[in-house]
């Protein structure tokens, strides 16, 4: 059996594209949906996800989980960790797991100080409040039958306690002890610069964290119930001790804090009360909103959508978070990828407007960029959820708190009871085949065993499918339902069928061979933005007699002459691709390459145009190349991309009058290279071969090339001296016989590329790439 590289090309330079798209659902403000993938995952709970292109903003990839929350089964629930500290959305929902739920969905939630981790807006988890916000205004609100609304934050804090202070009305001073009552400025927020009065307790952390001149009194209410605030009651406490020119006061499981700083308006008040007092701390709702009600709620950015209308405006693509709720009461938490060349994002206007499509008469903004994640588990098939969108900053951010969907721990059983078959939606061609598995889950949707075989049937009969679940795709355009029973379980899955509107791409534009070799030519097909599975056999291969032959599986041998040019043709449905085959690759000599090790690598690249020299006919193969000249090589191994049209990546030390100055742009646009620091590139600076395994790694993958593994178990002598960073990538180039190690055992991670060495690793990595085998 032949071993194929898998390929998902995204050039197109020889690519056959049809003019229109037809058949898809549009949606306003994401555009053409040419996936569109919807799974159950719990009753009343469902997951979707959504590819698209829009005319403006082209692919765009969002995911979304919708949710009955009115039925009594699911519990939304704001993540309630202190105020003070901030957690990925994946740390938040092993927290709640830990705390004897199971997270059904997550995203991240409100805008927040990054230097504090402080929320933007109010915080109430399980009646009780969080933080007041330091700038709260609207929340989304969920009352006791799980029903979601937008209120406004008007609540007031009150403080009651008693004076001691000197009175001299009788011509003689005396002491004097009376009531009093102030406002309370911010609940559990730092400090800032309106020098208001603050109350803390153990839900901001275990001390006020403030610094400077301070007063700060500290009130014991006699347990850690009795600390909490909630709207429409008090709380009482005795004060313990009045702190005066101090900060950062502990705070106790059964305390709250009242601090301002020294020559504050609310500083004479403070230093002045008596120790052992009573004090009342109240909550009101100023608005009668019907926050009193609420158990859980959570500040918002930014208002999108208000009674079906759309309230908002913004023009600026990005990653984004929204919540939303329909007129049914169903809430939805949605994201959409950004800043990434898959997936742009989206601006405001255009998120309302895809809210609205989906059937959101509310919807909510929340923060988004780098902070945008959704967390969601697929019934039978995992344990627990795992993040399903695409970070844009390329791992998860931390941030202050998350809304979830929960339900309690322990309601479901080892019994099997639903049958969940994957993947939800696939799109191939006819001929092609896909493998459908399947899982069991609980009453609870929970992974179970599965109890038995299951029995295939694809409705409509459009293809066949084995008793393993290997579906080949029938010869009609459209969904294929298939099903899945096992006793008195059923589930079902579908397969798109597509013959038309493809984008058909080789994994080689051109192919250079010597005589006698071969070459395994794989297709990549689209439609719209999204891979199509197809086969071989599925097009029609033919080539030039003269240059050799080619089988239906699309693997050609090259002939027994070299010098000899002509093409490979695949057809398929009136699409047709010709790449142009060279057998007896060109070469060019310079004069310091005649009897190196490295000949036949770099006078192929150079009569490629791939590598150049350094003047007068030579090549100095034993110099060491640059991060540049090395980001360059990689460059010129595509046909017809034009680096010149990339962004300016904006590094301080790569001017525009450089040589390289497009092709660092290019690099990192598309993720095959990184500055040194935030600011600078050091395009001059020699390349490891550490650092060549991780461009090379990157450049692989911003290509769609999967690399074949062909060793196991690789290890050095200096397997140790390679950086954590670098040792995946290595690895993987070591695997795919791209990269060696030293004859001694080592590998010489930190050891500089000579330009023979870069030469060697480009010319096996296109033979890797264009499938060309001895």
């Amino acid at each position: 059996m032949r071993k194929r590289t898998k390929f998902l090309a995204v050039s197109l330079a020889i690519s056959v594209i049809a003019a229109s798209f037809s058949g898809f659902t549009y949606y306003d403000g994401f555009g053409n949906v040419y996936l569109d993938s919807e799974k159950k995952i719990f009753d009343g709970v469902t997951y979707h996800e959504q590819i698209g292109v829009s005319s403006t903003n082209g692919m765009e990839k969002a995911f979304f989980v919708q949710a009955d929350t009115l039925s009594g089964k699911v519990q939304p629930l704001v993540f309630n960790g202190e105020v003070r500290s901030v957690a990925t959305v994946g740390t938040m929902a092993k927290y709640a797991e830990e705390q004897g739920y199971k997270v059904l969905a997550a995203i991240n939630g409100d805008l927040y100080d990054t230097s504090t981790g402080t929320p933007k807006g109010l915080v109430i988890h399980n009646g009780n409040i969080v933080t007041s916000g330091y700038a709260p205004d609207r929340v989304i609100a969920f009352d006791s039958q799980g029903r979601a609304s937008l209120q406004y934050a008007n609540l007031s804090y009150t403080l009651k306690g008693t004076l001691s202070y000197e009175d001299n009305s009788t011509g003689v001073v005396q002491q004097v002890q009376a009531p009093f009552s102030s406002n309370i400025d911010y609940y559990n927020v730092p400090h800032g610069a309106a020098k208001g009065l603050h109350l803390f307790n153990r839900h901001y952390a275990s001390s006020t964290k403030t610094a400077g001149s301070c007063i700060e009194v500290v009130v014991d209410c006699g347990s850690a119930d009795n600390i909490q605030m909630q709207i429409g009651k008090t709380i009482k406490g005795t004060v313990k001790s009045v702190n005066v020119d101090a900060h950062n006061t502990p705070i106790g499981a059964n305390e709250v804090v009242l601090s301002t700083v020294s020559g504050s308006a609310s500083a004479s008040q403070l230093y002045s009360m008596v120790v052992g007092s009573e004090v009342e701390i109240g909550v009101s709702d100023n608005g009668g909103t019907g926050l009193a009600n609420a158990v859980e709620a959570i500040g918002i950015y930014y208002s999108l959508l208000e009674n079906g209308n759309i309230v908002t405006s913004g023009t600026g693509l990005n990653p984004r978070t929204a919540v939303g709720i329909k007129s049914d009461g169903t809430v939805v938490l949605y994201v959409v990828d950004g800043r990434q060349t898959n997936s742009k994002g989206l601006n405001l206007v255009q998120v309302a407007s895809h809210m609205k499509a989906l059937g959101c008469t509310y919807a909510f903004n929340m923060d988004g960029g780098g902070s945008t994640a959704l967390y969601s588990r697929l019934p039978g098939l995992e344990n627990a959820v795992s993040i399903k969108n695409v970070p844009s900053e390329g791992s998860e951010r931390k941030v202050a708190n998350g809304l979830l969907f929960v339900y309690k721990a322990g309601s479901g059983d080892s019994t099997a009871q639903n049958l969940n078959l994957y993947p939800s939606l696939t799109l191939a061609m006819p001929g092609a085949s896909v493998q459908i598995n399947s899982y069991a889950s609980n009453s609870q949707f929970e992974k179970v065993a599965l109890p038995s075989a299951i029995n295939y049937e694809v409705e409509g009969g459009n293809g066949s499918i084995t008793s393993n679940g290997l579906y080949t795709a029938g010869d009609t355009e459209g969904k294929v339902n298939i099903v899945g029973t096992s006793g008195s379980m059923s589930g079902s899955t579908q397969v798109e069928v597509v013959k038309n509107n493809l984008t058909i791409t080789p994994s080689v534009t051109n192919l250079y061979l010597n005589a006698g070799q071969s070459s395994d030519i794989n297709l990549s097909v689209k439609s719209g933005p999204i891979n199509v599975v197809s086969s071989d056999k599925t097009f029609t291969w033919s080539c030039d007699a003269a240059i050799g032959t080619i089988d239906e599986n699309g693997l050609f041998q090259a002939g027994s002459k070299n010098g000899v040019t002509g093409n490979i043709y695949a057809a398929y449905n009136g699409y047709a691709i010709t790449i142009p085959v060279q057998v007896g690759s060109m070469t060019v000599d310079f004069k310091d390459t005649t009897d190196h090790w490295a000949k036949t690598y770099i006078g192929s690249l150079a009569a490629r145009g791939i590598a150049n020299g350094m003047g007068d006919n030579l090549y100095l193969p034993d110099a060491q190349l640059t991060r540049a000249q090395f980001l360059a090589l990689l460059a010129k191994t595509l046909d017809n991309v034009d680096i010149s049209k990339s962004n300016p990546a904006g590094f301080t030390d790569v001017p525009s009058s450089e040589w390289y100055y497009n092709y660092v742009n290019w690099g990192y646009e598309n993720g095959i290279v990184s500055g040194m620091s935030q600011t600078t590139f050091e395009p001059n600076t020699n390349i490891t071969r550490e650092q060549m395994s991780i461009m090379l790694c990157k450049f692989a993958t911003s290509q769609g090339l999967q690399l074949p593994q062909n060793a196991s178990a690789i290890s050095f002598t200096d397997q140790a001296a390679i950086s954590d960073w670098a040792v995946n990538y290595v690895n993987t180039v070591v695997g795919a016989g791209i990269i060696n190690g030293q004859p001694e055992g080592n590998f010489q991670p930190q050891g500089l590329a000579t330009r023979a060495q870069a030469a060697k690793v480009v010319y096996v990595y296109l033979n890797v790439r264009d499938g060309v085998n001895k």
